[in-house]
């Protein structure tokens, strides 16, 4: 009977010492500051259309950093009242300005801000009479965001009179391009990167590097893959409010570094589906051991490559900044099955702007030495540069041993007479 209590009293402390944690550990605190509305303009851009704009920023007063995942406005209330007017109402932030209504998930730093902008698009057929009719309005924004603990969601509402809103010149209807931006290419450069459209999951990772290469790469080239679009190709990925965490990744996240991409609930529950609920927590116990001792990194030694490559939301470009992206699936696989179809070694890799190269595999090992150096200045990019694919120029042995191999090939395949 005593061993009985003790054996059930251990799980039930341990329950009060992470709910315990949990009260007492610092989150983030995002609110959308109504109070600090600033750049009120109205600009009538047809006889039949006018623009309302106003900036605000999103708050965070906490210690520490919140993701906003989305966020969306609309004038209130919704219904009779504007549906002459037919608003569209957009909404972005500074280090996103883009048209098309799209939020890209952001971050909010402790105790800082990010300037958020509203734009209103009204259609009448007498504008300027609707305007001065409008008064007193307001606009409700939503949005929704998360930090160490799993996503919130809040709404703020801004009230206004039209009377507020300065009338500015025209300045004209900016355009969007879907377009990715056509770069130039350096022949004479050590690693050129490649771009590609927007690469979907289902899109088939062999044919696509075929596709983008098959102009560029030359004999004894590398050609070096970028580890998340492999893996997005792959659809190792989950939006994070389609992912819903246990009860330990809403604990443990608590005791990763808010930094990291574990400090999410979400990224946390995908490692745990990863390697296994006993690996994590070996992994765990194992990191607080090498803490202590002065040797960090042990949690990342014990579960590997396939925890220590997951990127939370806001890793990756749009319409992906809003998933957690996993790391791609047998990725010397991948290698082989390219090199078998283009002839060129491959490489997958995880680069950064601070000169981190990691290769992830490889199809020589022999060159990964030369894979490291090319990508150190990150050619790929870790934004929207939308070059997933970079060629490595090969050394000379290479492209002579290559260039053999491949006349060597077209005499053995050549038809006798």
């Amino acid at each position: 009977m005593c061993w009985t209590s003790t054996l059930l009293a251990i799980p039930a402390l341990t329950i009060l010492a992470f709910e315990f944690i949990s009260s007492t550990r610092p989150d983030a605190h995002v609110r959308a500051a109504a109070e600090q509305v600033e750049d009120k303009t109205l600009e009538y851009i047809s006889p039949n259309h006018a623009r309302l704009r106003f900036s605000f920023p999103f708050h965070n007063p906490g210690t520490q950093q919140g993701l906003v995942i989305d966020a969306s406005a609309h004038m209130q209330p919704v219904g009779l009242r504007y549906s002459d007017l037919r608003p569209v109402v957009k909404i972005n932030h500074e280090f996103a300005p883009r048209t098309d209504g799209y939020w890209e998930a952001v971050i909010v730093k402790p105790n800082k801000k990010v300037r958020s902008q509203v734009e209103i698009l009204l259609t009448a057929h007498d504008i300027k009479a609707a305007i001065a009719d409008l008064g007193e309005f307001s606009v409700e924004v939503n949005f929704k965001y998360y930090c160490r603990t799993p996503m919130k969601y809040r709404h703020q509402v801004f009230n206004f009179n039209i009377k507020d809103f300065k009338e500015i010149p025209f300045e004209g209807i900016e355009k969007v391009s879907v377009e990715p931006p056509k770069k130039e290419i350096d022949p004479n450069a050590t690693a050129i990167p490649v771009s590609t459209p927007l690469l979907m999951p289902g899109d088939n990772i062999v044919e696509t590097v075929k596709k983008y290469t098959k102009d560029i790469a030359k004999p004894g080239d590398i050609i070096a893959l970028a580890e998340s679009p492999v893996a997005i190709m792959q659809g190792r990925l989950a939006h994070c409010e389609d992912i819903k965490p246990r009860y330990l990744a809403r604990r443990l996240n608590l005791f990763f570094d808010m930094n990291s991409s574990l400090s999410s609930c979400y990224s946390l529950e995908m490692a745990f589906r990863e390697v296994g609920t006993a690996k994590i927590l070996y992994g765990m116990a194992m990191g607080l051991l090498g803490k202590l001792i002065g040797k960090p990194g042990e949690f990342y030694r014990v579960t590997g490559r396939m925890v220590a490559a997951i990127d939370d939301c806001t890793g990756t470009l749009p319409p992906f900044d809003k998933h957690v992206v996993l790391a791609p699936a047998y990725p010397r696989q991948v290698c082989d099955e390219i090199k078998q179809a283009t002839g060129l070694d491959v490489a997958v890799v995880d680069a950064n702007d601070l000169g981190k190269v990691d290769v992830l595999a490889i199809s020589d090992k022999a060159r990964a030495s030369e894979v490291v150096e090319a990508l150190k200045p990150n050619p790929q990019g870790n934004a929207n540069e939308m070059t997933p694919i970079v060629v490595i120029r090969g050394r000379k042995e290479y492209v002579e041993a290559q260039t053999r191999a491949l006349e060597e090939k077209e005499e053995t395949e050549a038809p006798t007479i």
